[in-house]
């Protein structure tokens, strides 16, 4: 390297992805500088239901989604709300969504992503083990419960291929949800324990304590915002927040706003921002929940998190800018209490945050066609969290000219002309 270089590699965004590719781009032996707009609480990796879930390898676009579009765009559905002023902007992303829905694709993206998903839990206790935050993550396992037999019933395509893929989705009637989950009230006929599934006590604390570790052994942090990614004859530059960086390498991770960047090199990967809001709730009397919890008629999960429950959205498509809008979380919060006793709200308001979501359902993990130097690693919808650790690992390998540990050719930005 030359001293031109204000670091070997510039890692755009600092959430779990870029503190994780930051860490293990420090195993190399790399000067790494982040630069992010600095809003712990403003990440997907804070807000999210700390789930280091198994069975986490479908994507959204699942063969049955068109007959539910009609109730998704008026309303109706609690799950899944849609910003209608934000449609125009969403066509492209919508158009590649309805192409990929249906049963061939599903399977096949299943078979992509579960030697990603397969490492989730294992990813993060490797690293969780070096920053001296192991008792943050537990193996206790999640629910997702059904309120009728027909529902449940309905899942029988989805249980069928995670069994092909050796993951483990136990089904348990009303008396052994109750055994699972006593404070529970009687409203499920059945569920799904994925019992080789676990969960963080606290996504942001453990964010935090990588970010410390990243700083600690000499990472560089540039708070704000990236206005400009540019080439030049011997690396890249990167511009915002009143500096200019230039390095060899970047790594693009950030986030639902990576695709505003990638376009300034001429990439156009198609990008939604899967809004998802949360609040925490202090549980009523002597009221305890033992794992994370999804309600799949609800449309929302459950997830203990320091004393108290974070009760969690499921999907609002708007822009990344759109303001909040609540009633989402005060319609899932309103259902939430008639399954478990909530006391007082922990925080004044809810939060909200954005997930960066590919048409597809698959992440974009890879170098840019044009420009070697240049990885992205966006794009991990509803799974960012979880497999967030082996992602910076295989960035790093990437970097480094070493064989990642899993196949990633499905993650490949070519799939989109990138």
């Amino acid at each position: 390297m030359t001293s031109r270089h204000d670091a070997d590699i510039v890692v755009i965004g600092a959430g779990i992805v870029g503190l994780a590719a930051a860490f293990h781009l420090q195993d190399a032996g790399l000067r790494v500088a982040l630069v992010d707009p600095g809003d712990e609480r403003g990440r997907a990796s804070f807000g999210n239901a700390g789930v280091l879930s198994r069975n986490s390898i479908f994507p959204v676009a699942s063969p049955g989604i068109r007959s539910r579009l009609a109730g998704y765009a008026l309303g109706r559905d609690i799950g899944v709300r849609v910003r209608l002023g934000s449609l125009p902007h969403l066509l492209p992303w919508t158009r590649r969504f309805l192409a990929s829905a249906h049963a061939a694709h599903w399977r096949a993206s299943a078979a992509v992503l579960d030697p990603l998903v397969a490492r989730a839990f294992d990813s993060h206790v490797a690293l969780a083990e070096r920053l001296g935050a192991r008792h943050l993550i537990r193996r206790n396992g999640w629910l997702r419960l059904y309120r009728t037999r027909a529902a449940f019933e309905g899942s029988a395509l989805e249980r069928a291929i995670l069994a092909e893929h050796g993951v483990r989705a136990e089904p348990v009637d009303a008396d052994a949800i109750r055994e699972l989950e006593p404070h529970l009230a009687p409203r499920f006929t059945d569920g799904i324990f994925f019992a080789d599934s676990g969960s963080v006590e606290s996504p942001g604390a453990l964010v935090a304590l990588y970010a410390r570790a990243v700083a600690e052994r000499g990472g560089r942090f540039v708070t704000g915002t990236v206005d400009r990614l540019a080439a030049n004859e011997d690396g890249f530059t990167v511009a915002g927040a009143g500096e200019t960086l230039k390095a060899r390498f970047v790594v693009l991770a950030a986030g639902a706003r990576s695709d505003r960047l990638a376009r300034q090199l001429g990439y156009r990967i198609p990008l939604a921002a899967e809004r998802g809001y949360h609040r925490h709730y202090r549980p009523a009397g002597n009221i305890v929940l033992g794992r994370p919890v999804h309600d799949a008629a609800g449309g929302y999960v459950m997830s203990p998190m320091e004393g108290a429950i974070r009760v969690l959205t499921g999907v609002e498509l708007a822009r990344p800018d759109d303001p909040p809008d609540y009633r989402q979380i005060e319609a899932v919060t309103a259902d939430a209490g008639r399954t478990i006793a909530l006391s007082e709200p922990v925080e004044a308001a809810p939060w909200m945050g954005s997930r960066p979501s590919t048409p597809d359902g698959r992440p974009v993990i890879g170098r840019a066609a044009h420009h070697p130097g240049l990885v992205f690693a966006f794009g991990h919808g509803h799974v960012g969290f979880a497999n967030g650790p082996l992602t910076g690992r295989i960035v790093a390998d990437l970097v480094t000219d070493r064989t990642p540990p899993i196949e990633i050719a499905g993650f490949s930005p070519s799939r989109f002309g990138a």
